[in-house]
Parts: structure tokens; sequence; C-alpha cells
């Protein structure tokens, strides 16, 4: 949602979710094509795949800073002033509503997906004790967070067969988000915060 409004706020289209360069969205038109024809256990491994290829090792989790996670956020906005700037949740009629004002969002939580192996899809505590010290790891080095683990087997079956969610949420506004407001809201214009 980030980068696609990101991108829309900039004048530029969206391809491929705003994942890639829009220059690969025909090669990948057509891999996707190639890989929906192909058996649906296949197509359940590439998805899953992807998923763990896109999380951070378990060890790792200590060495992201929020500071970082919320500069990455401020960096996608297009370098100009806006009348308006969400802060909130993840939402995607916000999204819509930021790009008919023309305003920026700053999401106030964001999902790290960690890699980790050995659990079972339906377990949930056992995914939750094999990512309980990453976890540890993160908030010790970013005690302005907080944490919450995510585990759907439902919802997010395929995914979670090699990696889990780490929600995170800031317990104040990060210094990213103060300079980006400071900086870039336009004279008069309104911080509004879904809290």
């Amino acid at each position: 949602m980030l980068r696609a409004l990101s991108r829309f706020l900039a004048g530029r289209d969206v391809p491929a979710v705003g994942q890639m360069p829009a220059a690969l969205e025909l090669p990948l038109s057509g891999l996707l094509g190639t890989l929906n024809r192909l058996p649906t256990a296949a197509q359940e491994w590439a998805y899953a795949a992807s998923g763990w290829t896109g999380a951070i090792p378990l060890r790792k989790a200590g060495e992201v800073r929020s500071d970082a996670l919320a500069a990455w956020v401020t960096g996608h906005c297009p370098h100009r002033r806006y009348p308006l700037i969400f802060i909130g949740s993840s939402n995607g009629a916000l999204v819509h509503l930021a790009a008919a004002l023309d305003a920026a969002w700053l999401p106030q939580t964001l999902l790290l997906p960690v890699r980790r192996s050995g659990v079972a899809v339906d377990d949930p505590r056992g995914d939750l004790a094999a990512t309980r010290g990453a976890g540890r790891a993160l908030l010790a080095a970013n005690p302005d967070l907080v944490l919450h683990h995510m585990h759907d087997p439902h919802q997010d079956r395929l995914m979670i067969a090699g990696m889990t969610y780490f929600r995170v949420k800031w317990r104040r506004l990060p210094e990213p988000y103060r300079r980006f407001i400071q900086d870039r809201l336009a004279p008069g214009g309104r911080v509004v915060d879904d809290d």
C-alpha cells in the first residue's frame, strides 16, 4: 500500500503492485502465467518459497532498527509538501482517501517477515517458542517498538510454512516521521492520526 500510494503521488503507475520496476512487468506477467499452469502443489510451493526468501533470518532480528524502518517508509514518499499527512494502521480505504486528497501516509505498524523452520503450520505456540528469542532481540535493540506475533494458519497458511510475521508498532512517533512532518507538511496543512 505504501509503494502504491507513493508511486501514485509521484504520477507513476503501479506495476506488479509496486514490487519491482515497470520494465519487469511484462516478463513477470509471462512467468506468472507459466506458474499458473503448474500443478497446485508446485504453485503452493512457489508461493511459500517467495515468502521465505523475502523474510529476514531469525539471527538478524536484533539488527533491525526502528528508525531505519521509519526512514525507509518516508523515503518512499515523493519529496514535496503535502496538504495532509495521515498516520495510522494499514487500511486500503485510507490509502485510497490519501490518493484522492494528494496526502502522504505514514504507517503506524509494519509487518516484518522472519524466517524459521521446524514448526507445523497449525502450531502457533510452537511458532511463538521458535521465534521468541528473535522477538526479544528485536525489542532489546528497539525499546520504542511494541511487538505482536502473528500466526494465522487460515489466511496465511502457505506463507507461514517457513516464516512468521512480527507486527511492530511504534510507541511514539519515530524521529524520521517527525522530520518528515516538519519538512513536508504544507503551511496550514494537517496531520491526521487514526488513534
